[in-house]
């Protein structure tokens, strides 16, 4: 089949809009904020009577050449509480919880310990604790740094399912439990992470 110099033009034209589209769709709309608030954490203990524990430690520290503020967090998870967790998160200040209604990715960086995490996006139609989350695996001793679209926060299966929508925000946590440990009694972690990011 014969193809015209103006069809051709005409289809070069559409997969250049689409490239375009493609590129400002992945770009974002500006550059990455830093999360600021108010840093804790939590376990099972909050439960009624779980063994899991979890502290951190913030400071200024110099990586890579830069000097940023990390958290180290570490503590022990076990099954006293059926189903052991300890983890940490940030009270977000207003611009942060505005930054993240309409967040497009969310990324930070973090030295592990081989072991398993998840990063969660609460959001106040959730409520009964099974809320939207991301797993990833840590590296032991290396820096990782871990981007997590937006649209990869998913439901556990456990819980009631509800849609996802960032608008509805109310803070964002990081968790590890027992059953993503090898000894249920005593399961020490340890981690550090730094840049917490949120990608407009």
């Amino acid at each position: 089949m014969k193809i015209t110099k103006k069809a051709l033009i005409l289809v070069l034209c559409g997969l250049l809009c689409a490239a375009i589209f493609s590129c400002a769709s992945l770009g974002g709309g500006g550059a990455p904020i830093l999360a600021v608030g108010e840093w804790m954490t939590y376990s099972d203990q909050s439960n009624d009577g779980g063994s899991s524990t979890a502290n951190m430690v913030t400071a200024e520290e110099v990586i890579n050449g830069e000097t940023v503020t990390t958290h180290t967090v570490t503590g022990n998870v076990t099954t006293q509480f059926e189903y052991g967790f300890a983890g940490w998160g940030i009270d977000a200040d207003e611009a942060t919880m505005n930054a993240l209604k309409t967040a497009r990715m969310l990324s930070f960086r973090i030295i592990g310990d081989g072991k398993r995490y998840s990063i969660k996006f609460k959001i106040s139609s959730v409520r009964d604790y099974c809320y939207h989350e991301y797993t990833f695996e840590t590296l032991d001793g290396q820096e990782m740094l871990v981007e997590v679209p937006i649209q990869f926060f998913m439901q556990p299966s456990w819980g009631t399912s509800v849609r996802f929508n960032p608008a509805l925000v109310t803070g964002v946590e990081w968790q590890t439990h027992e059953s993503w440990r090898l000894d249920p009694r005593n399961n020490p972690f340890r981690v550090k992470m730094w840049n917490f990011m949120i990608h407009p």
